[in-house]
């Protein structure tokens, strides 16, 4: 229970759920006492989040906040959310009990509830974290079955003479990044509308106030620039800065570890800005508001109000001697030194840095290819990449470790399996450098632990190989209810698993090949999954897993199985492997004497290249097709996308016999162990003979009249006044006289290409800062035209019959069908994977 404060008189403005819902504020607004704050007072608003125990940065993070609160007389002091959880070993190995206390002996005056604040359990968060805080934890949209309020929904704070009213929200993702079991019997409901209700709430009471905060667990997907606002997909965040009430003064926000600090306009006030704050992660920044009352009641911010102060170059000695600071750096010290002994144990032996991905704002490839970070790394324990859009060679050891515990353990019974770990499960990296008198190379208990500090216990479950590729398709991240979201969660997988997937394709249509050591996935075929406890309850919205059979408790911490995986693999090295291709037809080649159009099947292949670090630059990708030659492109940057690719052409295909599947195996190079198989049907003529440089190996092409013969691959080609929709099991050839207005099945989604013809010089430089944060590498190369050809610089854009990815294998058998584009014979290659 709580006792809810009374509202303030009104500021003036406007209410209401946005831009459009502007009314005036006395026309529902009691009367109350006057506000406490006189016109020209300033208050300074901090605000952190998503701190996670990170006591490593504690001094600086504390000496930051006390010098600037020492230059406001009304100042206070707010958290967005994730104060405790994903913590660093020195707060994780006693319950995240110093992380409290160290944020009450700072001052914190009040903190929105963020999604780690679940994790063991709401219980947990309202009988021991909660009662152990000596701030009010807040949470305005989580609401128990009967709608009431699970949380305090808002608290009124003082800061020095002026009164703060905050109200706090967390993020709807709690629903996937936490155990079900955790937060059962709790609806999450939308954030806005949360804060939005509890300022009427607010304003029903009749307590007073003087300044709004709204602090949301909840941001933008991006960074922006100072004074700039950030780069971002995620609508609730727009939802955030134009549909919070106008009443607002300062939002606050947490959870996506982003870094911006910027003035919005306030929703149906011309002229009026408020500050949007997200301060990154882990104690590194804080951000600072300081705001001033004019004549007008309203409270704007002052200029050069609105920043990021980065802890780092805190003055340490000049704190020292400050009471707040000495009481906060002495609980540190003493979490350190109790977590000492225990953390010094040496686990195991690396060769080189495990890292997670590190995206472009971070990190880029150094002048001989090797990537490495932008800034030096100053703390081991709260410094990583945490690119969660992109597999890291930290997530391919953690996936590894977790099959062979299975297995070592003899847990793993007579299935296959596979490891299966989740990239916000990975809280930290592994440096080979020595953090302390360890020497360099070697694990400690505490680094592996700060790594998955979760303390999941390691659980296996059934499911059949259709399961798992629905698996792989929930990585493009789905809400409660189904619907796409902007988010992909790059899941890796243990070394016996390769996929091929096209990320231009529809939900649940992405995957298009599997393998299972080197061997078609069997989709009615049982498979083990091990993973942590939580995935299998649906965390991380792992609706296919929750469906698991057989599931068992290991009845070890993934923690311990890793540390099991340390010591049984000294030296270990690091994988930068990739054991997924994107992979799209940009041209499926066509050959026909008759009309003279002789072009070959390129291909766009990305995703090749690891961003952790020290993983080598792509410089090209290379197809094997065995006897029918090996095929090279340059791997660089494609501006248009945003990502790095390498578009292969296969010349001579053509040539190859008709029905033929011949295997590919695509690699990087430099070589860092990524090769991937992907079996490619044969080129299949439109009309006339093949060239004569093939000689007389290749099978004639279909006839031109459209009749219902073998093809030679198993599918007939269909009448010419019949739907050309493509059999499930294989190619089927289009009429030779019906290639320019072939229309596609009206159910298929139009996963096409947009067949644009890569430019002939074939690459883009990429930006100086390595590329984009997705930084997939490839060219924009056409590649050489076939040999004998008398088309040698153009590539038309016509219909193929190329068929995609496991054509052989039923459940994935995929159809070509034939796609008519605006423009003048820009045709392209249109392929559908069928759905179990």
């Amino acid at each position: 229970m709580f006792v809810p404060p009374v509202r303030r008189l009104a500021r003036g403005a406007s209410v209401g759920l946005g831009a459009a819902a502007v009314v005036v504020a006395s026309a529902v607004v009691p009367l109350g006492a006057a506000v406490a704050a006189e016109s020209g007072d300033e208050v300074n608003l901090l605000t952190f989040n998503d701190f996670h125990g990170a006591l490593g940065a504690g001094d600086a993070f504390a000496c930051t906040i006390t010098s600037t609160q020492a230059q406001h007389p009304n100042s206070a002091l707010l958290s967005a959310g994730d104060n405790v959880g994903g913590s660093a070993f020195a707060s994780a190995v006693d319950g995240d009990e110093p992380t409290i206390d160290f944020l009450n002996a700072l001052g914190v005056d009040a903190s929105a509830i963020g999604n780690h604040e679940f994790d063991k359990g709401q219980d947990d968060l309202t009988d021991r974290i909660s009662p152990r805080t000596d701030f009010p934890d807040l949470a305005a949209n989580v609401y128990h079955a009967d709608g009431s309020h699970a949380l305090e929904p808002y608290a009124i704070v003082e800061a020095g003479d002026v009164k703060v009213a905050v109200i706090g929200a967390v993020t709807t993702k709690t629903l996937g990044k936490v155990s079900p079991s955790a937060i059962e019997g709790l609806t999450f409901g939308n954030p806005v509308e949360g804060v939005n209700k509890a300022i009427d709430e607010l304003n029903e009471s009749g307590e007073e106030y003087d300044v709004l905060v709204a602090s949301y667990h909840e941001g933008a997907s991006g960074n922006g620039e100072p004074g700039s606002a950030p780069s971002n997909s995620d609508p609730i965040f727009d939802e955030i800065v134009t549909e919070t009430s106008s009443e607002v003064d300062a939002i606050f926000n947490g959870d996506s570890h982003q870094t911006y600090a910027f003035d919005a306009p306030v929703p149906g006030q011309d002229g009026e800005v408020r500050p949007v704050v997200q301060t990154g992660s882990s104690g590194a920044n804080i951000g600072s508001v300081t705001l001033t009352l004019g004549d007008d009641e309203d409270w704007d911010v002052v200029e050069g109000g609105t920043e990021l102060i980065a802890t780092e170059n805190a003055d340490l000695d000049a704190c020292a001697g400050t009471a707040t600071y000495d009481a906060a750096s002495q609980i540190i010290a003493d979490a350190i030194a109790n977590a000492e002994v225990l953390g010094a144990e040496p686990v195991g032996t690396i060769s080189d840095d495990i890292t997670t991905s590190w995206g472009s704002t971070v990190a880029e490839y150094d002048e001989n290819g090797i990537r490495q970070t932008l800034a030096p790394v100053t703390d081991q324990a709260t410094t990583k990449g945490d690119d969660r859009s992109r597999h890291s060679a930290a997530g391919n050891m953690l996936a590894d470790s977790m099959k062979w515990y299975l297995e070592d353990a003899g847990l793993d019974g007579e299935n296959e399996v596979i490891g299966w770990m989740n990239p916000g499960g990975i809280r930290a990296e592994l440096w080979n450098e020595a953090a302390g008198a360890e020497g360099d190379g070697v694990v400690t208990y505490a680094e592996a632990n700060t790594m998955v500090p979760f303390g999941n216990t390691l659980n296996s479950g059934e499911v059949t190989g259709a399961q798992f590729k629905q698996m792989l398709e929930e990585q493009w991240q789905r809400d409660a209810e189904g619907a796409p979201t902007s988010e992909f969660l790059a899941f890796n997988v243990s070394n016996n698993v390769e996929y091929v997937m096209d990320s231009t394709r529809e939900m649940d249509d992405h995957i298009v090949d599997i393998r299972i050591n080197d061997e078609p996935i069997d989709p009615d075929a049982t498979y083990t999954i091990v993973t942590a406890s939580f995935l299998f309850e649906g965390g991380d919205n792992m609706w296919a897993l929750s469906e698991a059979q057989n599931v068992s408790d290991s009845g070890v911490l993934d923690r311990d199985a890793f540390i099991d995986y340390l010591g049984a693999h000294e030296n270990l090295d690091p994988d930068y492997s990739q054991q997924q291709l994107d992979l799209q037809i940009l041209d499926g080649g066509e050959y026909d004497s008759e009309a003279g159009v002789d072009t070959d099947p390129v291909l766009r292949l990305g995703g090749l290249e690891s961003l952790s670090l020290g993983a080598p630059e792509i410089t090209s990708v290379s197809v094997d097709a065995g006897e029918h030659g090996t095929f090279e492109a340059p791997y660089a940057y494609l501006e248009d996308e945003g990502r790095y690719v390498g578009d292969v052409t296969l010349t001579d295909w053509l040539c190859v016999p008709e029905g033929t599947v011949v295997p590919l195996t695509i690699t990087a190079v430099p070589d860092e162990g990524t090769e991937i198989t992907y079996e490619l049907p044969s080129f299949t003529w439109t009309a006339g003979g093949a060239p004569e440089s093939c000689g007389d190996d290749t099978t004639p092409p279909p006839g031109d009249g459209g009749d219902d013969g073998d093809d030679g691959d198993g599918t007939t080609t269909p009448p010419s006044d019949e739907d050309d929709e493509g059999d499930e099991g294989g190619d089927t050839t289009p009429p030779a006289d019906d290639t320019d207005d072939t229309t596609p099945p009206a159910d298929e989604a139009d996963d096409a290409s947009d067949g644009t013809t890569p430019p002939a010089d074939g690459t883009t430089a990429p930006p100086a800062t390595g590329g984009s944060d997705t930084d997939a590498t490839g060219t924009d190369s056409a590649g050489a035209d076939s040999a004998g050809t008398d088309s040698a610089d153009v590539r038309a854009d016509g219909p193929s019959n190329l068929a995609r990815t496991g054509a052989d294998v039923a459940p994935y058998v995929l159809a070509i069908g034939i796609i008519a584009l605006a423009g003048v014979g820009a045709l392209v290659l249109r392929r559908r994977l069928s759905r179990r």
